[in-house]
């Protein structure tokens, strides 16, 4: 799932259970504003496990299970269309994506420490610096020019990764020892990146010569299950009650 013009947007998945699952390739958009959900152009090729991303004005569905394929979404035409696919020996799952400066990013997952860019203008995919770790990877975010890798590790907890997208290289960022080594998802409102999972929510804030995370982190949301995906939508005001 992503966000665009602050619409949300669910992409793919399974239908189903067990041997009766089947890889979908629907797509749907809820308007904050209505609040309602639409159904919208499916995607060329049902997809599970990929990556949803938006960027300039479109939607980018990256890979998926045994797939190297990704294909664009236009919301004005209603239309997907395909675009490069992924370098050969790089099919992505459980992999993770973020975009900046106007260019793509995937990491993670079946990829490892491998770190793609996708440059729209040429069409083209390209192989960037390698990252030193050899950790699971649990998000990837972008905040300015800078890509922030999370890194998670039952013995050493999280290690956070920067990569300069103006020159190219990765630095050691910060760590944190975790009460908790569930999987958790980001998303940046401000200078401040939350790291969110069912047991607690971090948040690590990016400054202009230091980036730390908070010691205290907040509650958990109430009654959550499962893996949580953070997102960031504008609400409409609700109007005041008259009595």
């Amino acid at each position: 799932m992503c966000t665009m013009y602050n619409y949300l947007f669910v992409a793919g998945g399974i239908k189903g259970y067990g041997d009766k699952g089947k890889v979908s390739d629907k797509v749907f958009c809820y308007n904050p504003i209505t609040n309602q959900w639409a159904e919208v152009r499916p995607l060329i090729q049902a997809r599970a496990q990929l990556k949803l991303v938006s960027m300039d004005g479109y939607l980018y569905a990256i890979g998926g299970e045994c797939l190297f394929t990704v294909e664009k979404y236009d919301p004005r035409m209603d239309r997907w269309t395909t675009v490069a696919p992924l370098p050969k020996g790089a099919f992505a799952v459980a992999h993770e994506a973020t975009t900046c400066s106007g260019e793509l990013y995937v990491s993670g997952g079946s990829l490892f420490y491998r770190l793609l860019k996708y440059d729209p203008k040429r069409d083209e995919w390209q192989e960037c610096p390698y990252n030193n770790s050899r950790k699971k990877s649990t998000d990837m975010v972008a905040f300015k020019s800078f890509i922030y890798r999370f890194d998670v590790n039952r013995e050493h907890g999280i290690t956070v990764f920067k990569y300069n997208t103006i020159v190219k290289m990765w630095h050691d960022c910060a760590s944190q020892r975790l009460g908790s080594h569930l999987p958790f998802r980001c998303a940046v409102i401000g200078n401040c990146i939350y790291c969110v999972n069912k047991s607690q929510t971090l948040q690590f804030v990016v400054e202009e010569e230091n980036a730390y995370f908070v010691e205290e982190p907040l509650r958990a949301p109430l009654e959550a299950k499962g893996i949580l995906f953070p997102f960031v939508l504008t609400l409409p005001e609700k109007p005041e009650k008259v009595t």
